[in-house]
């Protein structure tokens, strides 16, 4: 219980407060404006609600007579449509943004507000704050057998304490790569500006679909949670050797880094 307790609270760090210390560095070291990390997160509520909107229409697509022919035999079919369009529309409306937005966005100290802004949304809505909260729950009812709730919520609370620490350990080092992902993606959008090529869209979306499409997979098919840590330590390596082969880590404050120029 102990460990578990301990466990969580460091997910809760890097879920929630990573986050949130590393958008106030960017902003008073690299003078990236709030309003470009803002824009960010934006942009991540604005591709969840059209991928709902595209993947329910996929999935009405697959019916026929309102008779669901969609099952647990091609339900890859289903994640694999749900990564890609995912990808795409990450990619293609920060290029959107990036190119008619009224705001200098296509510097590289932008970029990683964007993506910091992007990832942090992600981050904080998906598994910070329901974290969060279950947390607060399992600490209010720690001796479930003695409260008087239903004995179904009792049995639920009780699964909850014997979860692996592992878990929410893993899932903290998922976080940190998904985090570094959504920054890596948006270098690489900023990319197809600077060095004037609609490749390096191809390649943004290419990314993120082979690093959420390997960690989908490793949950799919159980693997140890250790394994899982490793793996997305590799992953992560490999993503910041390629922001330094890019020069992404060549950052210099300026004053307008997602400002509105004069």
């Amino acid at each position: 219980m102990v460990l578990l307790s301990f466990s969580i609270v460091f997910a809760l760090l890097v879920t929630i407060g990573l986050p949130v210390l590393a958008g106030f560095w960017l902003n008073k070291r690299l003078k990236v404006t709030w309003q470009t990390i803002v824009l960010g997160a934006l942009g991540y509520f604005i591709v969840q609600a059209l991928l709902t909107l595209l993947y329910t229409a996929f999935i009405a697509l697959m019916q026929t007579e309102g008779a669901q022919i969609l099952n647990e035999s091609n339900e890859l079919i289903q994640l694999a449509v749900s990564v890609l369009l995912a990808a795409l529309l990450g990619a293609i409306l920060r290029w959107i943004g990036m190119k008619f937005s009224k705001l200098p966005l296509t510097s590289l100290e932008a970029s990683f507000g964007i993506g910091l802004g992007f990832g942090s949304a992600e981050s904080i809505s998906r598994v910070g704050l329901p974290l969060l909260m279950t947390f607060i729950t399992m600490l209010r009812y720690i001796n479930p057998q003695t409260s008087a709730l239903d004995p179904d919520i009792i049995a639920q609370l009780e699964a909850l304490w014997q979860v692996s620490p592992w878990v929410p350990a893993a899932g903290s080092v998922e976080r940190i790569l998904a985090l570094v992902l959504q920054i890596a993606i948006t270098v690489l959008v900023l990319q197809t500006f600077t060095r004037k090529n609609g490749l390096w869209l191809a390649a943004a979306i290419g990314l993120e679909v082979l690093v959420n499409g390997i960690i989908l997979s490793l949950s799919l098919i159980g693997l140890a949670y250790g394994w899982v840590v490793l793996i997305a330590l590799v992953l992560l390596a490999g993503i910041l050797a390629l922001l330094n082969h890019l020069q992404a880590f060549k950052l210099t404050p300026t004053e307008r880094s997602g400002q509105e120029t004069e």
